[in-house]
């Protein structure tokens, strides 16, 4: 008998195995496939004020952190931290008007079919979220911005790493996320754009910033995952922070509308706040990957929040990272500033962005007191926190004395530019 249930045991780990091997087979021909049949989009750039204006909006808040990253301008490629590192490592291109290392010779529709499809100029794909379902009109908005002279976009000839999958990852991506080898063959819309509109609250949600991606579990593209009510919106989703000088992984948090684990207290003014700065109504700080919406305006933020108070509650709670969440906790001692304000989550010894720190040397303590509190009105479009609502100027500026000094900079009073 137990030789026999030996046997048993041997053939289903036999069969377990090949049809492992099977399927890693196919999802290795699924990636290193060419996709030559996968048709171009009828998109064309928008180049209307109006357009590029939108184009930017959509850009900034969607595309920049990827392709620039580090509250950098410039799209020319970065590591990308989105994915746990078990699944690979990988890099955004540079999309840039090289033509050579960048997207200077690719046609707009080859452009919108990157975007849909994650199927470049070579009809190869790329390990890049798609965005199926962004409408025809946002997304001749976004090629008409990258194609409107707009100094970012000069080009660069920097060329990123290639993405590498590990044997994991080329199983999500063929199969949990999936490879949509789907041409476009008709337009898709973009719902009227009105505050009160759950329909355009939710297209901007799950298909443009794809907030119902990252703040779901799972690999499963946003559309799939708005069909699962028990589980779509309540976190989970696992971010490795050791990349960004962290530590450990952080988990994506609940945003349903749950009073006790999601923010369902928020008022509407504190979530366009939150959106806009990365502070919450608790002080807490929300650190990268979130992005900061800065250039979301007041229709879409408010569109926002009205598909997320018409969607379940679910009352999971997030655990925080190894480490919490930054929490601000203004000081009159600096050097404990700079640590509750997040400060040395980004800017402390070994930290992704130690070095940009020396940006601030040379520079009068009073403006680096005004880059603390409003660091929009300096670098449009950046991902450090605003800290106005938090710091008032004389808290700015010993913090700003204090941020000089990590410099290797000397320091005065009555310093002048």
């Amino acid at each position: 008998m137990m030789k026999k249930i030996l046997i048993a045991i041997g053939a289903l780990v036999a069969l377990v195995l090949i049809g492992a091997g099977t399927a890693m087979g196919v999802a290795t021909h699924k990636i290193n496939k060419t996709y030559e049949n996968v048709a171009l989009p009828n998109i064309t750039r928008d180049s209307s004020p109006e357009g590029i204006a939108r184009g930017e909006q959509v850009f900034r808040a969607v595309c920049a952190e990827c392709h620039a990253g580090g509250g950098n301008t410039k799209p020319t490629g970065v590591q990308m931290h989105d994915f746990p590192p078990e699944l690979g490592t990988f890099y955004s291109a540079n999309i840039t008007s090289d033509p050579e290392k960048g997207v200077g010779a690719w046609t707009d529709q080859e452009i919108a079919r990157m975007v849909i499809n994650s199927i470049d100029k070579n009809h190869h794909v790329r390990p890049m979220p798609a965005f199926p379902n962004m409408g025809d009109k946002d997304l001749a908005a976004v090629i008409g911005f990258m194609r409107s002279g707009h100094p970012d976009f000069a080009p660069e000839k920097a060329q990123p790493p290639r993405s590498t999958l590990t044997p994991m990852g080329r199983m999500v991506f063929s199969f949990a996320m999936g490879i949509n080898d789907k041409g476009r063959t008709e337009a898709v819309p973009v719902p009227a754009k009105a505050a009160d509109s759950v329909e355009y609250g939710r297209y901007v949600s799950a298909s443009v910033y794809d907030c119902v991606f990252c703040h779901s579990p799972g690999f499963e593209g946003s559309a799939a995952k708005m069909l699962k009510p028990e589980t779509v919106l309540s976190g989970g989703f696992e971010f490795d922070l050791t990349p960004l000088g962290g530590e450990g992984k952080m988990l994506s948090p609940n945003i349903t509308i749950s009073e006790t684990a999601g923010i369902g207290k928020w008022t509407l003014d504190e979530f366009k706040h939150a959106m806009r700065t990365g502070v919450t109504p608790a002080g807490h700080i929300l650190r990268a990957p979130m992005p900061k919406y800065r250039y979301a305006d007041d229709v879409e933020l408010t569109a926002i929040y009205t598909f997320l108070r018409s969607m379940k509650a679910n009352d999971t709670v997030v655990p925080p990272p190894a480490g919490g969440r930054p929490k601000a906790e203004p000081s009159n001692d600096p050097e404990k500033m700079f640590s509750s304000l997040g400060c040395a989550t980004c800017h402390a010894p070994g930290k992704a962005y130690e070095a940009k720190l020396q940006g601030a040397k040379g520079k009068a303590p009073e403006e680096v007191a005004k880059w603390i509190r409003n660091p929009e009105t300096f670098k449009p479009g950046t991902q450090m926190p605003t800290y106005e609502s938090l710091v008032d100027e004389n808290n700015a500026l010993a913090l700003a004395r204090y941020v000089l000094g990590k410099t290797g900079g000397t320091v005065s009073e009555g310093t002048t530019p």
